[in-house]
Formats: structure tokens, C-alpha cells, sequence
């Protein structure tokens, strides 16, 4: 039995794993403080096996009202062969439940029809420095323009801007927006940088200033925390309203939004809620509609 049978769900919803690790070494990625490497490790199960132990999982809730399903955490989920067809497999079986799905990602998005529906989450944090801090991933231009294909199958891409790293990402803000929405975008989601002492490193080893990111933590070391960013979250966010966008402050907001159901991390209430069009809490279901 795999760990989805037995997990609880984050904010974003209960995540998915159809791969573990990722080879394009971006110097702000989180996994490898997880112990996770560079080599790809395909999950040995098949999409039906996934759904049984999902069904078994106490705290997951079927359906369109039920938990959110997020895919693309620990790993790059569209990377050609075997991950791709793992995936796939993945998502055509999970859509059978009819819970919402998002996946991220940074790969070019493959021109395929199960991808109907689905949220897909395309990451792109810098232009002009990508071959620098995300290394081995496609340029952010190649990205966006390659969202158009999944615009084409019905999928509801919306540009991921996470993390957003001072010095970097906030100096090139309008223009990332206005290449995605040239390409396509209507939606954005903006996330605050998360860093631990080898992220850091790594960073200053990709030439990022990191004085403006070591101003935002109060105490460095190996455990995982958020910069102090949400003055950087609000003006990029203002920048994106003036531009058009629908502007989002978290992943499971963009998923609430391309399903037309309320956020199941009800940040209307507990956080901080962007009064996107969605309305959320108007479309709050009867316990009757959601438990079967």
C-alpha cells in the first residue's frame, strides 16, 4: 500500500505522486531538503491501483465538492516517457472519482485530451535568469507559448509565479505577465520563496543576490520556512489586477476557481481571500451533497 492511501491533505488537497524527483535542479526547489535526488523514480503502481487506495484513505472525500487533488509536488509529472505515461495513466483514472485536479509544472505540456479539465499550474518565476536558477528546466517563454496546446484540449492553465524571489522575480514582474498573457493566461497564482541554509546556497551559487532574501528571514538553518513576502505577494498581485489577470494567492485558489467550487482551504475564512470571481463561500455545498 502507498502512501495515498493513508495521507492526510494539504491545503492544496490530498497530493499526488506519479514520480518522485525531478533532474532539473532548480536552485530554489525544496525536494532535495527532503532527501529526494535529481533521477526520476516512477511510482510502481497503475492509475486504477491509485484510485483503490485513495477510496481507502479516511480522509478523502469523492467528487466534484470533495478534496482537491494535486499533482506534481516531488516531482516534474509531464516529463517525456515513462513519468508522462504514468501521469496520464494517473489522471484518467482519477478523473473517474470526479474531484477536482490540478497538476504543476514546468515541462511543455503535452497535446492530450485527458488533460480536459484539468488545472494545470505552468511555473515560471524569471526570464532572463532561467538558464542560471532553474537549470535544466525549458525556457519560461517556451513554457507559456507551449500552454497554448493545452488551451486547445480543454485544459484551464493558469500561470504559477512561486516562488517569487526578491530581487529577481519581483524586478520582472510585468514582463512575466505580459508574455503570459500574450500566450494565453488569464489567471495567476503568487507564492512567497521558501528557504532553508543549502537553498540559499544554492541560489547565491546561481548568482541571485541573496542579501534582499537573507533581510526576509529571521533565523536561518535546515528547516523549511517562508521569507517575509507578502509585501512582494501584494504588489505583484496589484501589478497583475492592473494587467487583467485574475490574481490568486494560493495554488488551491486556482483549482477552486477552474472547477467552480469552493476552496477547500476556506481562506475566505482563516486567511487572507483575494475576492476572486469565484465567491467561494456562496458555493459552500449541504453536508448531504458532499458525503455519500
Amino acid at each position: 500500500m502507498s502512501s495515498h492511501a493513508k495521507r492526510k491533505p494539504r491545503p492544496c488537497g490530498l497530493t499526488i505522486h506519479p514520480v518522485i524527483g525531478c533532474p532539473f535542479d532548480c536552485s530554489y526547489c525544496y525536494i532535495r531538503d527532503m532527501g529526494i535526488g535529481f533521477k526520476p523514480e516512477v511510482t510502481k503502481i497503475d492509475g486504477k491501483k491509485l484510485v483503490e487506495e485513495i477510496r481507502r484513505n479516511p480522509f478523502f472525500v469523492k467528487g466534484r465538492m470533495g478534496v482537491f487533488l494535486a499533482i506534481g509536488s516531488l516531482g516534474e509529472p509531464f516529463l517525456p516517457g515513462e513519468v508522462l505515461e504514468k501521469t496520464v495513466d494517473f489522471i484518467s483514472s482519477l478523473k473517474t472519482l470526479e474531484n477536482p485536479i490540478q497538476v504543476s509544472t514546468k515541462c511543455l505540456i503535452p497535446e492530450n485530451p485527458v488533460l480536459r479539465g484539468i488545472n494545470v499550474l505552468v511555473t515560471v518565476v524569471t526570464m532572463s535568469r532561467h538558464v542560471q536558477i532553474e537549470r535544466g528546466a525549458p525556457s519560461p517563454i517556451d513554457r507559456m507559448e507551449n500552454a497554448k496546446r493545452a488551451f486547445s484540449v480543454g485544459a484551464i492553465p493558469t500561470l504559477f509565479v512561486r516562488p517569487i524571489i526578491p530581487g529577481v522575480t519581483d524586478v520582472e514582474i510585468e514582463e512575466i505577465l505580459d508574455e503570459a498573457r500574450n500566450a494565453g493566461f488569464r489567471s495567476v497564482v503568487f507564492g512567497t520563496l521558501r528557504v532553508t541554509t543549502s537553498i540559499v546556497k544554492r541560489l547565491e551559487k546561481a548568482g541571485v543576490d541573496i542579501k534582499p532574501i537573507l533581510d526576509r528571514v529571521r533565523a536561518l538553518n535546515d528547516s523549511q520556512k517562508y521569507i517575509r513576502g507578502s509585501d512582494l505577494k501584494d504588489l505583484a498581485m496589484k501589478i497583475a489586477r492592473e494587467k487583467g489577470f485574475i490574481a490568486l494567492g494560493s495554488a488551491c485558489c486556482a483549482n477552486a476557481l477552474a472547477h467552480g467550487v469552493p476552496c477547500v482551504d476556506v481562506r475566505w475564512i482563516w486567511r487572507r481571500c483575494t475576492s476572486c470571481p469565484n465567491r467561494c463561500q456562496e458555493k459552500v455545498p449541504r453536508e448531504e451533497e458532499v458525503l455519500e
